[in-house]
């Protein structure tokens, strides 16, 4: 049993180890956690709820992550067809230059998030700030910076020593909060992007700090970084075919990425494929039912020798959109 209580702490201080990165097989929802140039990027305040119930063979013990994340704008660009004081101008206003700081767009993003993996207890919170330059009429350069606190907290009264165990003074110190662990920390990343492409990286460990320290193996960071990549080609019939990479950069300086393509019908349906490092595929369909409401699905399934005991997964994205006045779809993302 000392062999056991031994082995399962240090699998506890290995996988509790991760600066927070939403683990979603629709991180194109979520994009701004990834990297926070993203946030402000839609026309529209974003709402989002995500609920992902993970390798379902575990049954009690696996893994479910909550996400709620609001993007929105502080300053909107100038839109003389919108602003103009007579309208004999009509569309001869879109013909007229706007200096560029006047087409600048300042973005806020803020999140919540919960992860339950086990005895592993994840919550936080964080906050994102997104300046987009214009570079052209098209092409915009964006950078943007977050603050997240993350606690985490190992419920060590759920380990079962077994029947008349030893007493341990240090698994009772960590029943008495020595398992509690809070974090502030700040990323910060570019991007780079027009209405066919975007380009896109964040570096995680920008500044770290405990406020409230743990008995058991924390460590800071396990993701350096991330890179993001996208394409969008119009086909006939209203069709747009997308494809995309997410890169993630470990400690390790390997990296873990995830292949997409999706297909949109229309702006209203969208089907997509993920190839996921991690051994997995994805299969995901989503659905925009009106300008304020939209939906998506994702069954994630494993590929590698894990499938024979871990189970699927299941993802559930849905969209809230305020104030969209222009009725504009969600962008390529």
């Amino acid at each position: 049993m000392r062999i056991f209580y031994g082995i399962l702490l240090s699998l506890i201080a290995f996988t509790s180890n991760a600066q927070y990165v939403p683990n979603s097989a629709q991180a194109f929802q979520f994009a701004s956690l990834y990297n926070p140039s993203f946030a402000g990027i839609e026309h529209y305040g974003d709402l989002k709820f995500n609920y992902r119930y993970q390798w379902t063979g575990y049954a009690d013990n696996a893994p479910k992550y909550f996400n709620l994340v609001y993007n929105m704008r502080l300053s909107q660009p100038v839109d003389l067809s919108l602003n103009a004081l007579r309208s004999s101008y009509g569309s001869n206003m879109e013909k007229l230059p706007i200096p560029k700081n006047k087409r600048i767009i300042q973005g806020l993003g803020l999140n919540f998030f919960n992860e339950k993996a086990g005895v592993i207890d994840r919550l936080g919170a964080g906050v994102t700030y997104a300046l987009h330059y214009p570079l052209s009429k098209k092409v915009r350069l964006s950078g943007g910076v977050s603050a997240m606190v993350e606690n985490m907290k190992v419920d060590v009264s759920k380990i079962y020593l077994g029947n008349d165990a030893d007493p341990d003074l240090f698994y009772d110190n960590l029943l008495q909060g020595g398992s509690n662990r809070t974090e502030l920390n700040v990323r910060a990343g570019a991007l780079l992007y027009a209405p066919r492409f975007y380009v896109g990286v964040s570096y995680f460990p920008v500044w770290n700090t405990a406020i409230k320290s743990s008995d058991l193996n924390f460590q800071n960071t396990y993701y350096k970084g991330s890179m993001q990549a996208g394409l969008s080609f119009p086909l006939p019939q209203d069709v747009a075919l997308k494809p995309s990479i997410l890169a993630l950069l470990t400690a390790n300086n390997d990296l873990l990425i995830d292949y997409n393509v999706k297909l949109y019908l229309q702006q209203k349906l969208w089907m997509g494929l993920t190839y996921r490092d991690i051994r997995s595929g994805v299969v995901s369909a989503g659905l925009t039912i009106n300008e304020r409401f939209a939906a998506g699905y994702s069954y994630e399934f494993p590929t590698g020798p894990i499938r024979k005991f871990s189970g699927s997964s299941h993802e559930l994205v849905l969209s809230l959109r305020v104030n969209n006045f222009k009725h504009e779809p969600q962008q390529m993302w």
